[in-house]
């Protein structure tokens, strides 16, 4: 697989997402994943995948009640909406969307 500065390429990190073999998923991967399947998808297919990947790795952790739905499918929307039209990177695209990194965004919406 292409790595560009160590790091996976969208295919490879879909892969292994959808494999359940990533070694760590912070939220900036969770993003990255996001981002990747949504500019093969549209948003329906979109937030099936991410969902079905984190529900499963939820389970696979022994904590199944870890994933929330509502945050799920908002963090998709909010990936998919800023993603509209743009044609670049993960690492531009979190340049021209900085607000994203911040875990607690939804915070500011929901409770």
């Amino acid at each position: 697989m292409f790595r560009q500065n160590g790091a996976m390429d969208d295919a490879e990190l879909l892969e292994r997402f959808a494999a359940n073999t990533l070694p760590a998923f912070p939220h900036e991967e969770h993003l990255h994943v996001v981002f990747a399947q949504s500019a093969r998808a549209d948003l329906a297919a979109t937030i099936e995948f991410v969902r079905a990947g984190i529900q499963r790795m939820a389970a696979a952790n022994g904590n199944p009640g870890a994933y929330h739905d509502t945050r799920t499918v908002a963090w998709v929307r909010i990936v998919d909406a800023a993603q509209a039209g743009f044609d670049g990177t993960f690492e531009e695209f979190l340049a021209a969307h900085p607000e994203l990194r911040r875990r607690d965004l939804l915070d500011e919406h929901y409770t």
